[in-house]
């Protein structure tokens, strides 16, 4: 045995030299033998290119044996592209009409394997003769020959298709199999034969029947299962051709295969998986929909989490159809949370998110909570994110809405996103019987929980908004919340701003000086505060404080009160302008982040967003009383647009917002990538490739992970260095993770040759 590599290669050189030098002998009568070492060869990676036309002699000769060498080396050796493959055309046609079984079945598992074009098209007559063969071996290789056919020359896909009822009637079972993926095949490359093909639904139907009521034979029974690759091809095919069908036998049949099929081992397993998803893809009805969830709940309690993982990801699916029945399994879906695989849990949580709806939205996010507690924190971000999102949308009061939020809070603060924390200030502001409550309860898990940014953050702003309620007590029920002093509101500020980082003590000094007003016994106090950030070396913070302690001193007394009002309730803009008329509509309320900090000093003109600007206090009346330089703003029309949709499946829709601007090379492109599952797409990436008289800019999308029902959007510019004479064509790949990786590609080339 070689010891190195420098060793293998010295062997193996050698060794082809000899090679080499046998087939230069005409009479040697050992040449398959050498065929068969360059196989080897071959597999260990070596050039081999020199054995090429030794095949073909082996395959042209008499012998069975020096021709099944030749075929073997054939496909191994050679492939598409190689001109040598062209010489052998006539040898394969004469062996696959020998009447030699076994030598015609090589010739059309080659043909299956390696053949071209060319090689299919001038060979197709013979493949469809010889599916009627009276061998149902033939027969089986030339339904495996005609696969081949169909995918180099779909225009052959009549003739070939007429075969087909022949193949899916035949008694051996692997004749029927490959008649069913030839079929499958044909509708992978021509989805409009499809309506051609409906006709043998009854027949597929009858056949899956017949493997049903089949007697138990060692011949074909795997696992306890008659035939369950056959029952899996049968199941795919009724999947495709019974879409949109009403057929009572189709669904007659798949109630047998879904009540009779053993799923103890996996055989029965596979059949049971295949049938679930058939149901899903012909829209089966509810009765239907019931079994095939119930036995992805029987999935979910299996052990192996390879099927738990396809009982999640089938689930997932039928939540769109039939929550209900999916419901029933809530308690073992939830369960799956605690599981020790990371793919187990992530799915799970997808699906807890898809099924909680206004009544049972309580009890499952309680459930959640309690998981936050025991997970581990690379789990913590995406399961908090969900339970708000929950939340938001499916809340039955207020009250619980809060105090589930603070909850969450003060137990995973940190993973809280921004958003979450802004949307929760927006609620307590908007509701005036809910600011004592709040306060008093965020103050109070304030204390104990410094650590939690997120709550740090919105305990902050609340005792700067609210914090004249805590000085009185606050009712919750049974429970009731103590007044708190001034003192100890000062206090927890002021170990905020001794241990909090820069944001915090933005926040923190910004509720200083709001509090100057609800609490004025304790300004001097507070000035104290204030004055420790005068020396900052942060510009930031000492120009706040020293802006804070100029609006203290007694010549502002007059306005710091209207000044430091609370923020008006937040109510979201009913309608987006438009860009045509925004010169004579009124300004629309902007939104805010009602945390923002710049905020305290626009509450005057938030209170009433909806009035217009009086002419005399506008910008241009008080700087320039001459308009004119503005025409050219009020004349531009706007840009030529349009849109289009450049991909769309059953999982992701891209499309494409298009507009000219004044150059007329030059397209601008928004690209919108919508999530159309109940599953959250990771990793997402969008590629474009453009001809050579096209010139791309592409921007980096606004999110790599897509929510269910939300959007990542793209910008694009491209020049048309021949504009008007040729037009756009984009290669689009797109490539993400949704249960796996997974990458499309579409070329758009719908757009007006102008652009």
């Amino acid at each position: 045995a070689c010891k190195t590599a420098a060793e293998e290669r010295a062997v193996v050189s050698q060794e082809a030299s000899e090679i080499r030098d046998s087939f230069r002998d005409e009479n040697y009568k050992f040449r398959h033998r050498s065929v068969a070492k360059l196989l080897f060869i071959q597999m260990m990676g070596y050039p081999t290119n020199f054995g090429q036309v030794e095949c073909l002699k082996l395959i042209a000769s008499t012998n069975f044996t020096e021709k099944r060498v030749g075929y073997l080396g054939l496909t191994q050796l050679l492939n598409e592209k190689d001109d040598v493959l062209v010489m052998v055309t006539n040898s394969m046609q004469i062996d696959m009409n020998n009447s030699n079984t076994r030598i015609s079945g090589i010739a059309l598992t080659a043909l299956a394997n390696i053949a071209t074009g060319e090689m299919c098209r001038d060979l197709s007559k013979d493949v469809c003769r010889l599916m009627s063969h009276s061998n149902s071996y033939i027969r089986k290789k030339a339904a495996m020959a005609g696969c081949r056919v169909v995918r180099k020359c779909p225009d052959m896909i009549e003739e070939i298709a007429e075969e087909v009822p022949k193949l899916l009637q035949d008694r051996s079972h692997v004749v029927v199999m490959n008649g069913v993926n030839l079929l499958l095949e044909i509708l992978k490359i021509e989805s409009s034969a499809k309506q051609g093909f409906e006709q043998y639904l009854e027949l597929l139907v009858r056949a899956l029947k017949n493997l049903l009521h089949t007697v138990h034979s060692p011949e074909h029974s795997i696992g306890g299962v008659i035939d369950p690759f056959l029952q899996v091809s049968l199941l795919k095919l009724l999947g495709q051709l019974g879409v949109g069908k009403n057929n009572e036998e189709l669904a007659d049949c798949l109630a047998q295969v879904a009540t009779n099929t053993e799923s103890t081992k996996n055989p029965g397993n596979s059949v049971l998986y295949e049938c679930v998803r058939t149901i899903l893809d012909i829209e089966g009805t509810s009765g239907l929909k019931v079994l095939a969830t119930n036995i992805m709940g029987r999935f979910l309690m299996n052990r192996d989490n390879n099927l738990r993982y396809v009982a999640l990801n089938s689930l997932l699916k039928f939540v769109k159809s039939d929550q209900i029945a999916v419901q029933r399994h809530k308690q073992t879906i939830l369960e799956c949370l605690k599981d020790i695989d990371i793919t187990i849990r992530k799915k799970a949580l997808e699906l807890t998110y898809s099924i909680i709806n206004e009544s049972n939205v309580t009890q499952i996010v309680q459930e959640m909570i309690n998981f936050l507690i025991e997970s581990e924190a690379e789990f913590k971000e995406a399961l908090v994110t969900k339970i708000c999102l929950a939340v938001e949308m499916h809340s039955p009061s207020r009250v619980w809405q809060i105090d589930t939020i603070i909850r969450v809070l003060t137990l995973a603060g940190v993973y809280v996103p921004e958003e979450v924390v802004a949307s929760t200030a927006h609620i307590i502001s908007d509701s005036s019987e809910l600011h004592s409550y709040s306060v008093h309860k965020l103050f109070r898990a304030l204390r104990d929980n410094k650590d939690q940014q997120g709550l740090v953050l919105l305990s902050i702003w609340a005792i700067g908004e609210f914090g004249n309620f805590l000085l009185t007590s606050s009712q919750d029920g049974d429970l009731e919340y103590e007044a708190v002093s001034g003192d100890q509101i000062l206090s927890s500020l002021s170990e905020v701003m001794k241990n909090g980082d820069q944001t915090l003590k933005e926040y923190t000094l910004t509720a200083l000086f709001k509090l100057s007003v609800r609490l004025p016994e304790m300004s001097e106090t507070i000035k104290k505060l204030l004055e420790k950030e005068k020396a900052s070396i942060n510009v930031e913070l000492q120009q706040r404080s020293c802006e804070y302690l100029q609006l203290l001193e007694s010549n502002w007394n007059q306005v710091r009160k209207p000044l430091l009002e609370n923020i008006p309730p937040y109510k979201k803009a009913v309608e987006k302008p438009q860009l045509t008329e925004i010169k004579s509509q009124p300004a629309l309320k902007k939104e805010h982040n009602l945390l923002d900090l710049d905020l305290i000093f626009d509450s005057d003109t938030q209170e009433n967003p909806s009035q217009p600007v009086p002419p005399t206090e506008s910008l241009i009346d008080i700087f320039e009383s001459n308009t004119d330089r503005f025409s050219e703003f009020e004349e531009a029309k706007p840009s030529e647009t349009f849109d289009l949709v450049a991909f769309e499946d059953e999982e992701i829709k891209v499309s494409f917002s298009c507009s000219k601007p004044s150059e007329p090379k030059t397209t601008f492109i928004q690209a919108v990538s919508t999530n159309k599952t109940s599953a959250a797409i990771s990793n997402f990436k969008l590629s474009v490739a453009v001809q050579k008289h096209l010139t791309l800019s592409l921007s980096n999308a606004t999110s790599n992970y897509i929510n269910p029902g939300e959007s990542s959007r793209q910008d694009m510019n491209i020049t048309n260095t021949q504009q008007g004479q040729k037009p756009i064509v984009l290669r689009l790949k797109i490539d993400y993770t949704l249960g796996s990786n997974k990458s499309k590609m579409t070329t758009v080339d719908s757009f007006p040759k102008d652009f």
